[in-house]
């Protein structure tokens, strides 16, 4: 396995990393792309992270039909910014898991 490991705890305290996992919910998040996307936040965290992987296949080529979902570990408690490479969706859930 190629990972790291991260033991962000402090005795009593409760883990510190989540999972930030945002969706388009615009009628065309299927197949309008907004690909890569930027998360930065002021203590030099950078994450450049792409969307699900496309599983349609047409002959030799893709079906460009790709979930517009995302999902990124963050340390919770700070502010971040998210750029997207494309048009950003109008309709956007933003969902933080943590324990």
């Amino acid at each position: 396995m190629n990972a790291y490991f991260c033991a962000n705890t402090v005795q009593d305290l409760p883990p510190t990393i989540g999972v930030l996992v945002f969706e388009s919910l615009d009628s065309d998040s299927r197949t309008r792309m907004v690909a890569p996307v930027v998360i930065k936040n002021d203590k030099g965290y950078e994450n450049v992270i792409n969307a699900f992987m496309d599983h349609a296949w047409e002959g030799f080529y893709t079906s460009m039909n790709r979930l517009s979902r995302f999902v990124a570990h963050v340390e919770t408690g700070l502010k971040y910014a998210v750029t997207y490479a494309g048009t950003p969706p109008k309709n956007i859930r933003y969902t933080l898991r943590s324990d």
